[in-house]
Order: C-alpha cells, then structure tokens, then sequence
C-alpha cells in the first residue's frame, strides 16, 4: 500500500516500521498481513477468553446498532419478505441473534473453528470471505462490517462489492476503531517515550488478522465516497467495559496473568474518566446512493 486510499496522496513512513501516515488527510495504516488461514493447531488466540472477553461489550454495542438500523431502512422500499442482512466476520453470531428476529440475517466468517462453533448453535452462517462466500445474484438491504473492515488489505474492491450486493438505498454499516480516541491518542504518547506495548495491542501486532487501517470519520465518508455511498449518521460506540476486562487483554496468549492482571486494574480504574471522553469506536452508517 503506498497511496491513501482516502485521498490518494503519497503515504509516508509512520511511527513503526510497519506504520503509515498521510501527510495530506492524516489517514493511518499498516504493513501488517493476517495469517488467518494459517493458524497453530487451536489458533493463535485464546478463543474461550476472547469470547468472554468480548461478548458483554458486543451485544451491548449491537444492540444500539440494531435500533440505528431499524431506523435507517424505515425508509427502504417494502419487498416480500423480510429485509435481508448480511453480517460479515459475524464470529460468535451475537449480531445475527441481535438482527434475526427483524431481518433475514445471514453471516460470513473466515476462521474454520469459529465458522463451525457458530453453525453449530443453529445459526447461519457461511465460512469464507467476502466477497466469495456471497453468490453473484445475491441482494441485500443492508451490509454490516462490525470491527472488520479495518482488517481487509484491499478496502477499496471490498466497498465496491458492498455497492454491487446492496439493494439501491441499502444500507452499509461500518463499526470499527476511531483514530481519534483517547485511548489510541494514548497509546501514541506512550510510544514516542519508549513503551510501544499499547500502540501494538491496538493495531493487533502478531494476531491473526491485524489492523490495516486506523479510520476516522473523514477517512471513511472519503473512501466510500468513491463506491457511490453517502455518509448518513455516525455513532460514537463504548471500546471498554469492566465486564469481562481480564479476559480482553489476557486472550492474546503472550500476556502472563499477573501482566493481564495489573493492566486490568489500571484500565478498571480509569474507566469512570474514560466514560466522558471521546470513545475510541465509531459506526458509520452508509447509503448506496447508486441508483436509489
């Protein structure tokens, strides 16, 4: 990647090796590639303390997105049938139980164990990637990305195929980390004096499937400005919860339990002050405006 996919100017070497930096929008990126498919034997994540970790924060989060969308496709044009949803990295299936009961949701997730642990609780779900494991033909009102599209390398060819499988007027949901929250802005201080840790963890260094790009507001309405999509509303999300804490920063199985245990304490304490400050997650809520 050597352009900004934001405004195409020049990407400049950033604050790691691996970092960029658009000196023109600001526009934050990687070098980093995923290693999805190639995982160690039981995957390279703790997946029962990821899930413990996440689920509390998620269903809440998912939950106001639900009522965000509901709203936002009031206005679609009525078809038969229920409208049709498309949860894509749906993981653990928390947003499809969220949605199913409104939508015809349907999900697609890479990660084979995920993908079956998942199905096997009777929900559906597609393993593989989009926009593969979605057929030509297929049409959907609305297309959610939650915590996913600042993982995949080729942003642009991934919103142009939202644009090609959404209904006109659909939907595009987008649900990611914002580079202007505390804590990111934190984890750029800690590392200009030495303590690279936090600026790491947030872009998922040695994961799976790690951050290749760090969004903002301006950043996305200018990249899905170019696939036809018009910025309709954006919502600023919660990133911490004391619920399931331990296990958030302990499911990277590098971190020893006393570590996981003291960082714990820390964040736990200054989730009060974090509550007033600007959220480090952002929804954007995108209409194909292509036809509709």
């Amino acid at each position: 990647m050597s352009n900004c996919p934001a405004c195409n100017g020049n990407l400049a070497n950033g604050l790691r090796t691996w970092h960029r930096i658009c000196a023109t929008c600001g526009y934050e990126g990687s070098m980093l590639n995923a290693h999805i498919l190639d995982q160690a034997p039981g995957g390279d994540l703790d997946e029962v303390a990821r899930e413990d970790a996440l689920e509390s924060l998620r269903r809440s989060n998912f939950r106001r997105l639900g009522k965000m969308i509901d709203r936002l496709t009031s206005c679609l044009p009525s078809h038969p049938g229920r409208p049709r949803l498309l949860d894509v990295g749906c993981a653990h299936g928390w947003f499809i139980e969220q949605t199913r009961d409104r939508y015809d949701t349907i999900g697609i997730e890479p990660d084979h164990a995920v993908a079956l642990a998942t199905a096997a609780r009777g929900l559906p779900v597609r393993e593989g990637f989009f926009p593969a494991a979605v057929q030509p033909h297929e049409r959907f009102d609305v297309i959610v990305f939650n915590d996913v599209l600042e993982h995949i390398p080729d942003i642009h060819a991934t919103l142009e195929a939202c644009r090609q499988h959404l209904v006109p007027g659909g939907l595009l949901v987008v649900n990611a980390p914002n580079r202007g929250g505390v804590l990111y802005g934190i984890s750029r201080r800690l590392l200009r004096i030495g303590r690279p840790g936090a600026f790491d963890r947030l872009w998922q260094v040695g994961f799976p499937s790690p951050h290749v790009h760090y969004l903002d507001s301006q950043s996305m309405r200018k990249i899905a400005g170019r696939h036809g999509f018009s910025m309709t509303e954006t919502q600023r999300l919660p990133s911490i919860s004391i619920s399931g804490l331990y296990s958030r920063i302990r499911y990277s199985k590098e971190v020893s339990p006393l570590k996981a245990a003291l960082m714990a304490f820390v964040v736990a304490c200054a989730v009060p002050v974090l509550a007033v400050l600007p959220p480090d997650i952002e929804a954007w809520f995108l209409r194909n405006s292509q036809g509709a």
